[in-house]
């Protein structure tokens, strides 16, 4: 089954090991044509909020 919907997960791992094992155990339960990853080493923004009042 194929379709044209993308997926974003996020994910925090104590380590690179530990992704390693997240990303094994996803692409054996789903059939995926490509994926590609991100890292980032240190957390640069502590909200998802958006700010509203700039003006």
């Amino acid at each position: 089954m194929y379709s044209d919907v993308d997926c974003l997960l996020r994910v925090v791992v104590p380590d690179i090991a530990a992704y390693d094992a997240v990303y094994k155990r996803l692409i054996q339960r789903v059939e995926l044509a490509d994926v590609s990853s991100s890292f980032a080493m240190e957390r640069i923004k502590y909200t998802t909020a958006l700010p509203v009042n700039y003006a």
